[in-house]
């Protein structure tokens, strides 16, 4: 049998062994499935809960954490993600979380408990979850677990129907009314903040135009480090000149591929913080990566760097073409001019959001706790 779905098996049996405890009224468990610091919706939902409701239990648990670091550490976080992990969500009545969570396939979840899925990308770009799965044991995994999660919020009503694809979620329990992290594009007191706070930790980017990079991964190791001999940092330094710094952000599968860049130029794979690099960056150099349905909110300048545009077999929702934030490039000289024409297309960038938002106004967060609200 897999080794995955022994570790499922073995999982919903505690779980049912903890069932037996009474659901305690109030508790609530994040558990970030996908990140290991706390943020995004989590923290958002987190900080509107804690303040409605400052004596109920709170418990807040990083996937990621627990099953890092060294062996010692490994084995304790092991031992609590079985054991600890599985106590808190048997007996939560709210549990959040920002992925998919495969052991939820076979977990017993008391009727009294709600569990909330904060799904931490925003908008429906490149085919995600199901739709392209083909590990049928995940894919069990996914549909089974999926089917006890009671709210899916999204960013708008345009993108349910894949969504309700890609993670098997019934169109019933799917709510369009936006992402609470998308509260922090319309503060200005946080976007100062947190771009502040950039400013302070990296004092040589102030008075520099700022070129962030944001490569999606792809499905081989072959294909992942050539993302950096394409897109070469060093040609693209040169050409820009002194006065622009290159910020490069991978994606969390990538974190082996890291290099040595060169001077004026930063690796951010590990910055804390993606929306305060957002803040900072006066253009987005992208290729299918999500992050760009976020940063068009900023309505700066997108370019989509996508010189394998043509072998890239994930597929996307929407036309790639179409419905595009910036302009497609395919190599380095079109890539640095269009990045010092520093262009936006105000009306292809207000088609872009269409597709993925329904709100544009900082009230994402209370309209999600209405919902959650309404329906205990």
């Amino acid at each position: 049998m897999n080794k995955k779905k022994i570790g499922y098996i073995l999982y919903g049996l505690l779980s049912r062994i903890f069932g037996i405890i009474p659901v305690k009224k109030g508790k609530t468990v994040f558990f970030m499935v996908h990140k290991s610091n706390f943020q995004g919706n989590l923290k958002y939902v987190y900080k509107a809960m804690k303040e409605q409701y400052p004596k109920r239990e709170y418990k807040i648990i990083s996937k990621e954490e627990l099953l890092s670091g060294g062996i010692g550490k490994k084995i304790k976080g092991m031992v609590y993600f079985y054991l600890g992990l599985n106590y808190h969500l048997a007996t939560a009545e709210y549990i959040f979380l920002n992925d998919n969570f495969m052991p939820l396939s076979t977990m017993h979840i008391s009727k009294k408990t709600k569990i909330i899925q904060l799904w931490h990308g925003v908008g429906a770009w490149k085919r995600f979850g199901l739709t392209t799965e083909t590990d049928k044991v995940t894919r069990e995994a996914v549909i089974k677990g999926n089917k006890k999660v009671s709210h899916l919020f999204v960013s708008g009503k345009r993108i349910v129907p894949f969504y309700e694809e890609a993670l098997g979620i019934a169109k019933a329990s799917i709510y369009p009314v936006g992402l609470p992290v998308l509260d922090f594009y319309f503060s200005k007191e946080k976007r100062e903040k947190v771009r502040a706070q950039v400013y302070e930790e990296y004092p040589e980017l102030k008075g520099k135009k700022v070129l962030l990079y944001t490569p999606t991964f792809r499905n081989t190791n072959e294909e992942n480090r050539n993302i950096l001999k394409k897109f070469s940092v060093k040609k693209i330094k040169e050409k820009l000149g002194d006065e622009w710094a290159i910020l490069v952000r991978l994606h969390p599968i990538m974190k082996g591929e890291k290099t040595t860049l060169p001077k004026g130029c930063y690796e951010m794979s590990d910055y804390p913080n993606l929306m305060a690099l957002y803040e900072v960056a006066d253009v987005l150099v992208n290729d299918y990566s999500s992050t760009m349905v976020e940063y068009a909110l900023l309505n700066k300048p997108i370019v989509l760097f996508a010189y394998d545009l043509e072998k890239y077999d994930r597929g996307f929702y929407f036309s790639y073409e179409e419905y595009k934030p910036g302009p497609i490039v395919k190599d380095i000289d079109s890539l640095v001019q269009v990045v010092k024409e520093g262009n936006v297309d105000l009306e292809q960038r207000k088609s872009f959001l269409a597709l993925h938002y329904d709100y544009f106004d900082g009230n994402n967060t209370k309209r999600v706790m209405e919902i959650l609200e309404a329906t205990d």
